[in-house]
């Protein structure tokens, strides 16, 4: 499809050219016309330089009058975009410039004007959807801080106001250190999510073996979910990619802790590495309940958790980090789940050749 239907410089020149023309011709018609009916005297320099002058004065008028006619509805687009521009400065994002979709036929846009009236209303639309998103960031962020700092305050005002055993203190300190651990992996998770919200360009210069990336990922795991019994069975080959080190751990590191997290004692975690149209595929399933159809649209959604049980073990942004590192890095991330039987997740990453 061709993007605009018609230039507005060429379009203009020719309107402007063609009402001049028309306008000459009409005064000159009008200037000789009237010389015939009401001059009977001789055609002389003095008479000829009047009826010239004439017929200028009437072209100016008639043309001016019918250009500023067509103009005005020409640039009416423009008289529109004020208002709306200036609402929108004031932080009103519902407002539409109104478009005559029918002018456009089989094009995109009518001209120049109709494309910057689409792209206020597309700005207008993106500001609308960032405006809700930053409101709905901070209400999860103001609710997911409120939590730990209320339990925090609670357990602090126990143990000041009332003559513990040293086994109840111990407990309520153990529940203080939760708390405030949790409360430090929000910030550092959000602060991540932040910067890399804001990133647009990742340098993937280097040459990461994901195999040998996946089995330091598992390691370091393994000794966190120690006493959870949780069995590898892990098949990889060989492949490199170009990517970036540090961002590519932080994948792996994510989307095994979130199998581990979600699958039940002494369950095992499947990860398979292969090669497939020229792309690297990684999939990481575990032996959980699943996850309902309706919840999978909302997985990637910021301090989204699935089950209520596991809140306490994560901020709700992994997933969230694990999408924006792969859009940043050229990759894809998709997750398939089935009831009672286990949820697998399959990421997919061109190879380095």
């Amino acid at each position: 499809m061709k993007n605009r239907k018609m230039s507005l410089r060429p379009y203009i020149t020719f309107i402007s050219i063609i009402t001049l023309c028309c306008a000459c011709l009409i005064s000159c018609s009008i200037v000789v016309v009237g010389a015939w009916l009401f001059y009977h005297g001789p055609i002389t320099l003095v008479s000829g330089i009047i009826m010239c002058f004439l017929a200028c004065i009437l072209s100016m008028i008639s043309g001016g009058i019918t250009l500023y006619i067509i103009f005005g509805r020409l640039l009416k687009p423009i008289e529109e975009l004020n208002p709306v521009v200036n609402e929108i400065a004031e932080g009103n994002f519902n407002v539409r410039i109104e478009r005559d979709e029918r002018k456009k036929g089989s094009y995109l846009y009518a001209n120049e004007l109709d494309e910057l009236a689409a792209n206020v209303n597309k700005m207008a639309e993106e500001l609308s959807s960032m405006d809700y998103m930053r409101k709905d960031f901070m209400s999860n962020v103001s609710h997911e801080i409120k939590t730990p700092v209320a339990a925090i305050t609670s357990v602090a005002e126990l143990l000041l106001d009332e003559l513990l055993e040293e086994q109840k203190q111990k407990e309520y300190l153990t529940l203080i250190y939760q708390e405030a651990r949790r409360l430090s992996i929000l910030g550092e998770d959000m602060l991540q999510m932040s910067h890399l919200d804001h990133k647009k360009i990742v340098v993937r210069n280097d040459k990461v073996r994901v195999d040998e990336q996946l089995r330091r990922a598992v390691i370091l795991l393994s000794q966190k979910w120690s006493e959870s019994g949780h069995k590898f069975d892990l098949n990889f080959c060989e492949a490199v990619v170009e990517s970036d080190k540090s961002l590519m751990m932080q994948v792996w590191i994510n989307l095994i802790d979130n199998a581990m997290k979600y699958s039940p004692i002494n369950s095992t975690i499947h990860i398979n590495e292969y090669i497939k149209e020229n792309k690297l595929i990684v999939s990481f399933q575990d032996e959980g309940i699943g996850i309902e159809n309706e919840k999978m649209s909302k997985i990637f959604d910021k301090f989204y958790q699935c089950e209520e049980s596991h809140k306490k073990q994560g901020s709700g942004l992994g997933l969230s980090i694990v999408k924006r590192i792969l859009e940043l890095l050229g990759g894809e991330i998709h997750y398939e789940s089935e009831k009672n039987i286990g949820t697998t997740a399959i990421v997919e990453i061109w190879i380095y050749k």
